[in-house]
């Protein structure tokens, strides 16, 4: 879904990406706008590729529907080499936070709310089954003041939620920003013996053009978020590659070898495929997701025929 916003004047379009944890810009609109990225942040971007980015930059007036927003500051991504992408960037949990949201997928619609309300008191519409599950946030990053990355707001919001696939349990990452839900590889193997030569997996090519990196598909019989089931849902199985292009990812004491961003990245993605199915409400103030099947597309009245 994209999102239309102002920024310093100019009119673009930013990728609603929960999964992102901070927004961020890619470098060619950057340099585009005629924006300054500054290689001073002590926060750090990684991709599911294996990239890692420590620029940033502030954008003086950032405006998005009637949320106005001085003297903002953006992460700048190492993706988007295309000079004339359809987004600019990611607008992630880090800014949606502040807010209650509303994503109506089916009406293509985003809403933003106060969260000063009752607990509870949140679905205007009428939904034949709802689930309510626990939101988990990242913690916040420290004040970076030194290095003019300021704490404007809490950083690396991504959502997580409980969810059910095939009988197992996990905390699944909540990503409007992939066409497809994810697995890990490592997951898939271990967790539910699939490879990309089990029966019924498909080949979908490789991550990142590299033929070392592949993907494929796989269809599970269930997802369910609480008492809400999406049926055979269509899984991409990805390598696990967080971490692998970063040159600051450096090995680290524990009761085994680790390297610096192991434990970064999800095991479970769950992207637009199965969302467009869904109506969610994101409670930020109660830190709770709120889950009903999609609301059915408003369709819009014609006048009657003249006589």
């Amino acid at each position: 879904m994209l999102v239309p916003v102002s920024i310093n004047g100019m009119s673009r379009n930013m990728l609603l990406n929960t999964a992102g944890g901070i927004s961020s810009l890619q470098r060619a609109a950057v340099d585009a706008m005629g924006l300054h990225a500054i290689d001073a942040s002590r926060v750090k971007m990684l991709d599911s590729a294996g990239n890692a980015s420590t620029y940033f930059v502030q954008v003086d007036d950032f405006a998005m529907g009637a949320i106005h927003g001085p003297n903002l500051q953006f992460v700048v991504s190492t993706g988007g080499a295309n000079a004339s992408p359809p987004f600019v960037g990611s607008l992630a949990g880090d800014l949606m936070s502040q807010y209650d949201v509303e994503m109506d997928f089916a009406n293509r619609k985003l809403n933003f709310f106060s969260k000063d309300h009752c607990p509870g008191h949140l679905l205007y519409w009428k939904p034949t089954a709802v689930a309510v599950v626990p939101l988990t946030y990242d913690l916040p990053t420290g004040d970076n003041s030194r290095t003019g990355f300021r704490h404007y707001t809490p950083r690396e919001v991504h959502l997580s939620v409980p969810v059910t696939l095939d009988g197992k349990n996990f905390d699944a990452l909540i990503n409007t920003g992939a066409n497809y839900s994810t697995l890990s590889a490592n997951t898939a193997k271990f967790q539910f013996d699939v490879t990309a030569d089990s029966p019924g997996s498909t080949p979908m090519g490789s991550f990142d053009g590299n033929p070392d990196h592949k993907v494929f598909g796989h269809v599970f019989s269930s997802l369910t978020f609480d008492g809400v089931t999406v049926t055979n849902p269509h899984v991409a199985v990805i390598p696990d590659l967080v971490g692998s292009k970063d040159p600051n990812n450096a090995t680290r004491a524990d009761s085994r070898v680790h390297r610096v961003d192991d434990n970064i990245g999800s095991q479970i993605t769950i992207g637009m495929d199965v969302l467009r199915k869904l109506h969610l409400f994101i409670a930020f103030g109660e830190r709770k997701l709120y889950v009903t099947p999609a609301s059915a597309p408003v369709v819009a009245e014609t006048a009657p025929a003249k006589p």
